[in-house]
Formats: structure tokens, C-alpha cells, sequence
């Protein structure tokens, strides 16, 4: 029974990281509150994709073991999509990502 509630929490957390994150396409990558400035996130790596657009990785979660790519329009500056590379536990939101 306890599993099960902390599987649910999980799950939870995950859900709540993905929906902040979704919320993150279509804001300016340099918006005061778009993800990595809000959370003053150091970024990882940053490489040129063939559409010519920036790939931009960031570490957040649980002792940063999540990986949070954005992938940024370069003209408009603008989020466009984004994936992470990481477990549902470690994908969270926290206090300091």
C-alpha cells in the first residue's frame, strides 16, 4: 500500500515538471520567467541542429540528474519545443533545480 502511494507521488511530481515545462513553448529563452532564467539554471551544452535552430541543455531535478533540452528559435529567441533525458524520479520539479 505505501508503494503504491509513493508511486502515485511520483508520478505526480513527473506530471507536474512536464506541464511547467510545456508551458515553456512559446516563451522567449532570455524571459524573465521562462525556466532557466527564473531558476538562474547553468547551462550544459549548446549545439547548432540541421532546421538551424539551437539546442540548449540544462541540468534541473533531483541532484541534477535530469537533462532539460529547449530547443530555441535563434531569430525570435522563442522555446519551440523541448525534451528531457532522465527517470520519472529524478525529472521533478524542486525547490533548487
Amino acid at each position: 500500500m505505501i508503494a503504491g502511494c509513493g508511486t502515485a507521488t511520483v508520478e505526480h511530481q513527473h506530471d507536474n515538471f512536464k506541464q511547467v515545462m510545456d508551458r515553456q513553448v512559446g516563451k522567449g529563452i532570455d524571459d524573465p520567467d521562462a525556466y532557466p532564467v527564473f531558476y538562474r539554471l547553468r547551462e550544459l551544452n549548446s549545439k547548432s541542429l540541421p532546421n538551424g535552430n539551437l539546442q540548449q541543455q540544462y541540468a534541473v531535478g533531483r541532484d541534477g540528474r535530469c537533462k532539460v533540452y529547449f530547443e530555441v528559435e535563434p531569430r525570435a529567441r522563442r522555446i519551440v519545443r523541448w525534451f528531457s533525458e532522465g527517470s520519472d524520479r529524478d525529472c521533478v520539479l524542486t525547490r533548487n533545480p
